[in-house]
């Protein structure tokens, strides 16, 4: 573990507080061997019944994530200006720092973003060694990422390579495969009774998949059906998956997307997480696979293009609902797929400045802490 000190710049910015959590019982995150017998019947089951699980045996070299650990670490302990020169600020791609998106959605936390598609990694300005490490992290994480989707391909009785064609079609596609380093400072702010500070907000992610990796600092959380939050306690030598709105949309609503946030760490470690999102062509068709279709079944949505629904969803707010405009029955209590009932409508509202039980604390202004 590495730790850091936190720079001395000061950057007023408002907390935005959400509900603290209980421990969930350990059954809660599904856990799945990538190498063992039946897994794809395993990755299938934890994909419907929460839209996430903790992956393992998933032949990455440990040496590969500490490398980057270290090297991103470095990074983020330079002055702002140091970073942004390197990178660039995020629109979207770049460094970035508080700010997620453009509709108001603040965090603590500062991040890389950067393409896989385009090879930004490699045409970028940041230092050689975070550079060679990234590449080589993002070359392992992606063949965990193109492996799950195999398996997921399987446990749904599909040909195996129809939804990595889709993400990782041929060398040189115009995929929109990106690579994303969130850095969480430690929070100097205590809060007191049931709200922590958000370090990112809840939200869905809107690709076919994403498959994240952090340090041993937690934070991590995700939305159970029964709407409790259930932390992820974390793991470096496990990746974690987590089914995108688009892979929602291709299962018709079979697998689902879960809502997840991080809470600011508390203590003196800093929280590093790495993230793939495996996003097609902005010309990919995404609408439900007719292979898993039953006879009268009919779609819960309508057809779109990847280019078409990430526009939308960079024009919402990060808990908005986006799937909502797609959506053919989107009234609570329609039956999906299997019996269960579709309760998207009726999701409850996210602790925002809105809520009063948040309200005070939110509306304190803090030194920024990078």
């Amino acid at each position: 573990m590495v730790a850091i000190t936190a720079p001395s710049s000061l950057d007023q910015i408002p907390l935005i507080l959400c509900p603290k959590t209980n421990a969930a019982e350990p059954s809660a995150i599904p856990s799945v061997d990538l190498s063992a017998p039946g897994a794809a019947a395993a990755v299938a089951d934890a994909c419907r019944s929460v839209g996430f699980f903790r992956a393992t045996n998933h032949g990455v070299p440990a040496r590969v994530a500490a490398a980057l650990e270290a090297r991103a670490m470095a990074f983020f302990a330079l002055p702002v200006q140091d970073k942004l020169d390197m990178s660039g600020a995020a629109r979207p791609l770049g460094y970035g720092s508080k700010s997620i998106g453009l509709n108001g959605d603040v965090g603590w936390l500062e991040y890389l973003l950067l393409s896989v598609s385009s090879n930004s990694v490699a045409k970028s300005s940041l230092p050689l060694a975070l550079r060679t490490a990234l590449e080589e992290y993002t070359v392992a994480v992606r063949e965990v990422g193109g492996r799950v989707l195999e398996l997921v391909a399987e446990g749904l009785r599909l040909d195996r390579a129809v939804l990595r064609r889709m993400v990782q079609g041929r060398e040189g596609s115009d995929s929109d495969e990106m690579v994303r380093v969130n850095h969480y400072p430690p929070c100097p702010v205590a809060t007191a009774g049931d709200c922590g500070v958000t370090g990112f907000g809840e939200h869905t992610d809107p690709q076919i998949i994403s498959v994240l990796r952090s340090n041993c600092t937690g934070g991590l959380q995700i939305k159970l059906r029964d709407g409790r939050w259930a932390p992820v306690p974390p793991d470096p030598e496990a990746f974690f998956i987590n089914v995108g709105d688009s892979l929602q949309v291709l299962t018709n609503g079979r697998f689902r997307s879960v809502k997840h946030r991080v809470v600011a760490p508390e203590g003196m470690q800093s929280r590093l997480s790495f993230i793939y999102f495996g996003g097609p062509a902005p010309s990919q068709r995404i609408a439900p696979l007719p292979e898993v279709m039953r006879e009268g079944e009919q779609s819960l949505y309508r057809a779109f293009t990847w280019g078409e629904y990430k526009s939308a969803a960079y024009k919402t707010r990060l808990a908005d609902h986006r799937l909502g405009p797609f959506e053919l029955r989107a009234a609570a209590g329609f039956p999906l797929p299997g019996g269960e009932l579709n309760t998207a409508a009726a999701d409850p509202k996210h602790c925002s400045s809105s809520n009063s039980a948040c309200m005070p604390r939110q509306q304190q202004e803090v030194a920024q802490v990078y």
